[in-house]
């Protein structure tokens, strides 16, 4: 009896542990897909506004977060050179899957200007309403497995010609207010995504920057254009209603925050951020004692900091390692979202991932090492 007995007893273990596996594999089936929070800006901090699903991670409202991630590079340029949304890797689930494999929880999506405004001579089947819906069907994937959105605009230019690379030197008078009307009323509802008003201004008027009027450098053939004022942007975006937070970044290809405090557009909704890009390619501001004394200055005096690109162009994670070392040690935290989640070879630039299911590159295991160890 006492072999019978312990048997059973063995069998009623091994089903109680079976029962438990299997609550758990339900729980975190249905976890893995719950909604991303909406969040705003109070003070320095990011904080929730709803609960939900971070990443991987649970959290209840009105708490503090931390947002790293990753840039999703391709939409900013496909609908214009690809005949496509996307170059590779695609925006569907199975991309945001892979990006929740190394427990990113904010993914950035630069957007094209004449694309999404179905402007220029985009090509129609991958601009307008097409493109729109893309994008919007992208975030709204993301925003429900758990991800937060930025949407930045990335490629633009004044007047009636088509940008063919990223140098847009500040927002322009033609098109930028309408793009960002449009953008904002789409997601006006949606305090889970971001909106980055800028990618990488280079003009260098401060005051032009946020009042506009003054004219850019030359553009190649695209010429140059008015510039709108971060500004007037910024209340043509409170108009629609949405409360969203807005990144603003700095100069000099968002990497010069020194004169940011003085010349920070005003907000309604009280949600502003500084945004700023560090590649360690000889701009000004990229070491700790630049970091801690301007960034720094603008987390002192009461808004958020935010390393919204970053990467290194050695196949190598040493330079990064600095970068996240400096910024998991402020108080508060700085986030940061790592350029880029493309398919490539890191010796071509920093690509963090070689194929679709998130196999890192060189590069890239530094930071998918870092983001499995810290969120």
């Amino acid at each position: 009896m006492s072999l019978i007995g312990n048997a059973v007893r063995s069998l009623r273990a091994s089903a109680g542990r079976l029962a438990v596996i299997a609550v758990s594999l339900v729980l975190a089936s249905s976890n893995a897909y719950a909604a991303a929070p909406g969040i705003t800006v109070q003070s320095n901090q990011v904080i929730t506004t709803t609960a939900g699903t971070l990443g991987v991670q649970a959290v209840g409202a009105g708490v503090p977060v931390v947002l790293r991630g990753v840039n999703f590079s391709g939409p900013e340029y496909a609908c214009l050179q690809q005949s496509s949304f996307w170059d590779n890797p695609q925006g569907n689930q199975a991309t945001i899957d892979a990006m929740l494999t190394w427990h990113a929880n904010v993914v950035r999506l630069p957007l094209n200007e004449d694309c999404w405004l179905g402007i220029n001579g985009a090509p129609p089947a991958y601009s307008g309403a097409n493109y729109i819906n893309a994008m919007a069907t992208f975030v709204n994937l993301a925003n429900t497995s758990g991800l937060i959105v930025e949407v930045d605009l990335h490629w633009g230019a004044g007047g009636s010609g088509l940008p063919t690379n990223d140098n847009y030197p500040a927002l322009d008078a033609d098109h930028a207010a309408a793009f960002w009307q449009s953008v904002a009323s789409k997601f006006t509802n949606n305090q889970s995504v971001v909106f980055d008003l800028v990618n990488e201004p280079h003009i260098t008027s401060w005051s032009c920057y946020r009042d506009g009027g003054c004219r850019t450098p030359k553009v190649g053939k695209l010429g140059a254009w008015t510039v709108v004022g971060t500004q007037s942007v910024v209340n043509t975006i409170r108009a629609t209603g949405a409360k969203n937070p807005i990144i603003v970044a700095g100069l000099d290809y968002s990497n010069d925050l020194s004169q940011w405090l003085s010349f920070a557009p005003s907000d309604s909704a009280h949600a502003i951020i500084a945004g700023v890009h560090i590649y360690f390619d000889g701009l000004t501001c990229e070491g700790g004692t630049c970091w801690t004394n301007t960034f720094g200055s603008i987390q002192n005096a009461g808004c958020p900091v935010i390393v919204d690109e970053f990467g290194e162009f050695d196949c190598k994670h040493t330079k990064i390692e600095n970068l996240m070392n400096w910024a998991d040690a402020r108080v508060p935290q700085v986030g940061y979202w790592a350029w880029a989640w493309t398919i490539a070879g890191c010796a071509s630039g920093p690509s963090l991932i070689t194929n679709a299911t998130g196999n890192p590159t060189a590069y890239g295991v530094g930071f998918k090492n870092r983001l499995l160890s810290i969120q």
